[in-house]
């Protein structure tokens, strides 16, 4: 019998096909699965070499064996004449159609669910708009954005392929540079460096890191440093065909020239890659080289790694590093421009020392002598006058000069929208949010600015999704918490939602969760739990920016709040005498004016006295649209507190209406307003916002 015929009895022509449609049919099944479960992108790899590698001996055992009705045997135990290969064939047959059938089935289906996918992806056309708005369950949420741009990068962290693991911080300055220097290209949609490193070390697939980032291309390397040399290896791939649109391998001694001319290479054979036109402006800007010292580019890469940890700790030990740094290079102008910015943060956040923001004028001052038309310096320019002087001008100014270099640059484009909220300028503020959460889509706090702006618009749709996604992207932190529990108490009084959310608050560090927990219990008319929070809050929490609530502050007005009037006399004394503590200490200011009137209206002090206090406190509080309302509604509290009805309904009618933080459900709650809720005025005025 010819081996061809031996072949076609013992049915190993029919196993093999059988093997190869269950192949199929098994690797389309681990596609499913490796999605659902997140597998590593090389485990699909692995279990296709595995049935790959599988049919050598499938085919032997073929070959070899028979099914027979007493079990398998070798073959050549089978006597010629018992053997059933013919019915064992015919199994195999019916297996053979059943799993063509199957396979079928599912192509059809996929065919469907992707066109069907497709044109779902089509109808995404923004982030969260009103028009419609759809509900999604709280656990997880897809958020429409823009159709995705066809030359939008994400840069991924790269790889540290040095011998030394604390290189990490030359290889994250790399990759922070390459970030940079490709933002300045007009042409490019670069994704922010806070929403790419995440993705250290993911186990997610290119796929899913372009879909959650809405980009179609995503770029991979890796940096060695070895001595006096430096190797950085990249790559970039269409994240949807999974193609290599172009990689290369820059081997080249370690200089900062060229380690600047590897990313003036790199965007320029992106750009050839993504058949995008680089202008004469970008390519110099690219090619640019801040200093030809290495070391003090290292001690620079170590500072700006400091300062992303965003600590007090760290942006002092960053000063020093910058510092030596331009002891190193007195003319390196992107070292002085990080120590600018690292003072002018340490006055805005840590005291509001006048000295910081001086040593941050001599810096930029250093900066502007050696080139005074680069971006980075526009954009610390205005970061200068909007937190050293509150003078929005001048900030917007010089932050729109900065995007007209640097079009792609997230946080010129955020910091435009904080400026634009204080110098009234809403839909420029929304507007700036929407394009930066485009760059720099993965900042949970971020979305939660861009809810609150929103908020204040009294446009709660929009604000909720946006809240949501601050809580999809850091369920525990109590930014995307306070997000909603704010919305839902000024669209509607929903005061059970906010007590939880707001559930653990009181244990931070941030003024404004604590805050938030007081609230929220005082309009829940929950006191004592209000009261004993007042009574433990830290030094730290009680002055800030803009305000100053004492312990003994916040607890006369809780006593109030409870009918307990000589408890709340009493705290109130404690409280003004704490003041006057402060007043010598900090000097004349709003916020004592505006605390003293809120104790002495407790106190019982006269209407003309809290009057002089509430006016002196508007004619010296800052320019500033986002705080006005605020101040606002803190004065009509203060004003109906003081037995002062008619004063305190002008104010409201004026924050009734957006933007603001006030609504008719967020008085119905205050406490505040208890005393003249039956003023016929009042009641009118409610009715005619409600």
């Amino acid at each position: 019998m010819s081996l061809f015929k031996e072949l076609r009895r013992r049915n190993v022509f029919k196993v093999g096909i059988a093997y190869a449609v269950t192949t199929w049919i098994l690797l389309q099944l681990t596609d499913v699965v490796s999605n659902i479960m997140e597998l590593p992108e090389w485990a699909p790899k692995l279990i296709l070499l595995m049935l790959i590698v599988g049919v050598v001996p499938a085919l032997i055992l073929a070959w070899a064996f028979e099914l027979t009705p007493e079990g398998i045997k070798l073959e050549r135990d089978v006597v010629r004449k018992d053997s059933i290969t013919s019915k064992t064939g015919r199994k195999l047959d019916f297996i053979i159609i059943v799993s063509l059938g199957l396979s079928l089935g599912y192509f059809i289906w996929e065919s469907r669910f992707e066109q069907k996918t497709a044109e779902i992806e089509s109808a995404k056309t923004e982030i969260p708009t009103p028009d419609p708005v759809v509900e999604a369950p709280p656990s997880r949420i897809e958020y429409p954005m823009e159709d995705v741009d066809k030359n939008s990068i994400a840069v991924l962290p790269f790889a540290n392929r040095s011998s030394d693991a604390e290189d990490m911080y030359f290889t994250d300055g790399i990759h922070d540079d390459l970030l940079t220097q490709l933002s300045r290209i007009d042409a490019f949609a670069v994704i922010s460096r806070t929403s790419v490193m995440e993705y250290r070390d993911t186990t997610k697939n290119l796929r899913q890191i372009a879909r959650e980032l809405n980009v179609a291309n995503v770029m991979e390397g890796s940096v060695q440093r070895a001595g006096d040399r430096v190797r950085i290896n990249v790559q970039l791939i269409d994240a949807y065909t999974d193609e290599h649109l172009w990689a290369d391998i820059y081997d080249r001694e370690l200089t900062t020239s060229n380690l600047f001319d590897i990313q003036s290479e790199i965007a320029q054979a992106i750009a050839s890659a993504l058949k995008a036109t680089l202008t004469e402006s970008e390519l110099a800007s690219v090619a640019d080289v801040p200093t030809e010292n290495v070391a003090a580019y290292d001690l620079y890469l170590q500072a700006r790694g400091l300062v992303n940890n965003q600590t007090r700790n760290g942006y002092q030990r960053a000063i020093e590093m910058l510092k030596e740094s331009l002891v190193l290079d007195p003319g390196f102008k992107l070292a002085w421009i990080d120590l600018a910015t690292a003072h002018m943060t340490n006055y805005w956040f840590y005291g509001g020392d006048p000295a910081n923001r001086e040593l941050a004028l001599e810096c930029i001052e250093s900066a502007r002598a050696i080139d005074a038309d680069f971006a980075e310096l526009f954009v610390a320019e205005g970061f200068y006058w909007y937190w050293g002087y509150l003078d929005y001008e001048r900030a917007l100014y010089n932050l729109g000069k900065a995007l007209e270099i640097m079009p792609g640059n997230d946080d010129a484009l955020m910091w435009r929208a904080y400026v634009s909220r204080r110098a009234g300028l809403w839909d420029q503020a929304r507007q700036s949010m929407r394009q930066a959460l485009k760059l720099n889509p993965r900042v949970h706090i971020n979305w939660h600015e861009y809810a609150m702006t929103l908020m204040y618009m009294h446009r709660y749709d929009e604000a909720r999704h946006a809240a949501m996604k601050a809580r999809e992207l850091n369920a525990d932190s109590y930014w995307g918490k306070t997000s909603l529990a704010k919305i839902g108490l000024q669209e509607s009084g929903d005061v059970q939602t906010a007590l939880q959310l707001s559930i653990g608050a009181q244990h931070s560090d941030d003024f404004e969760f604590v805050e938030l927990f007081i609230r929220v219990r005082m309009f829940a008319r929950q006191f004592d739990e209000a009261l004993e929070e007042a009574r433990n809050l830290s030094d730290e929490l009680e002055v800030q920016l803009n305000t100053i609530t004492l312990r003994e502050d916040w607890a006369a007005q809780i006593l109030y709040f409870m009918g307990r009037q000589d408890e709340a006399r009493q705290a109130a004394d404690a409280a003004l005498f704490r003041l006057r503590g402060l007043h010598a200490k900090l000097g004349d200011n709003h916020r004592f004016d505006l605390a003293k009137a809120r104790v002495n209206a407790i106190r019982g002090a006269s209407k003309e006295e809290v009057r002089e206090l509430l006016q002196n406190s508007m004619s010296s509080r800052p320019a500033d649209d986002l705080t006005a309302f605020q101040f606002e509604l803190e004065y009509a509290r203060i004003f109906s507190i003081a037995g002062m009805t008619t004063e305190a309904i002008e104010i409201l009618e004026s924050i009734l209406v957006p933007p603001s933080n006030t609504t008719v459900y967020t008085i119905d709650l205050d406490p505040a307003f208890d005393g003249v809720r039956d003023d016929p005025e009042f009641l009118a005025m409610m009715e005619r916002h409600r």
